[in-house]
């Protein structure tokens, strides 16, 4: 017997007759509720399950890909140390798809390669710019993929990408200060008080590098269209990113106490995930 005609069987027995008392009811019920909960959660069932997820997937974006176009570049940041000018860069790269014809109307889709930015401060410590913005609501987001539309100056949005949108992509070079909605939103800063313990993270906002790092100023953000490879350090760096996928490294909220993620410091809702984009991970 298949999941799918046990499920209907279980269904169809979930109705009795009408005589039937009201605790016979309730206990049957149960005994169906139990029943679907182990039929759902059986090997068999996570197996078709996950092969729906994938084949709707591949309905919505694979099957309907249009246009597509890729950007690597490389991000630049800037500071000065007691007024001297140093740069420190890693090379990423986004790719984007048009989607159309798809079940749920024209769109588009994304990929980001790349990872976390180092940059040490000769004699002074090290920060780290991550592929994400801290946004005011708490939530750490992706930047880098409207942030570089902006930048090589295209104006539609990833889901309504148009040829000459593409066209500018393909044919983008140079170097050119980095654009995001807003003026002064950047990828979010951080750094630790010991590196090997992940539980040290703290943010820095770029402004106050200073307050940090005394005789450090942040003076921008640049990026430059490039063909060098995506950089890969990050790993090496901070060994403790390669630790198996489920096993927590930073701190979290114990049960019961969960503060939202803009009463949290980023230290409780950052994850391995958030150094790397999502093509990297």
């Amino acid at each position: 017997m298949s999941i799918w005609h046990g499920v209907a069987i279980v269904a169809a027995s979930s109705t009795l007759p009408g005589e039937t008392s009201r605790r016979d009811r309730s206990a049957a019920g149960q005994m169906d509720r139990h029943f679907i909960n182990r039929l759902w959660s059986s090997p068999l069932a996570l197996i078709a399950r996950k092969f729906l997820l994938i084949l709707w997937g591949a309905i919505l974006l694979t099957a309907c890909q249009g246009e597509t176009a890729s950007v690597r570049y490389r991000v630049i940041a800037g500071i000065e140390v007691d007024g001297k000018p140093i740069e420190a860069s890693a090379v990423m790269e986004v790719r984007y798809s048009r989607v159309t014809r798809s079940l749920i109307g024209a769109g588009g889709a994304t990929r980001l390669y790349g990872e976390t930015l180092i940059f040490d401060i000769p004699g002074k410590g090290a920060f780290y710019i991550l592929p994400v913005e801290h946004e005011k609501g708490g939530t750490l987001a992706p930047i880098w993929e409207k942030a570089i539309l902006l930048t090589l100056g295209i104006k539609s949005s990833i889901g309504m990408l148009q040829d000459a949108d593409f066209d500018r992509m393909k044919a983008a070079t140079g170097r050119m200060p980095f654009r995001m909605f807003g003026g002064n939103r950047y990828p979010a800063f951080i750094a630790f008080r010991d590196e090997k313990n992940p539980k040290t993270i703290y943010e820095i906002q770029p402004r106050d590098l200073a307050k940090v790092f005394p005789g450090v100023r942040f003076t921008g953000l640049d990026i430059e269209i490039t063909d060098e490879s995506v950089t890969s350090k990050i790993r090496d760096r901070l060994p403790w990113l390669n630790t198996p996928v489920g096993k927590q490294v930073f701190e979290r909220d114990p049960p019961g106490h969960q503060r939202s993620d803009q009463d949290s410091p980023i230290g409780f809702i950052i994850t391995k995930a958030h150094f790397f984009g999502d093509g990297s991970r």
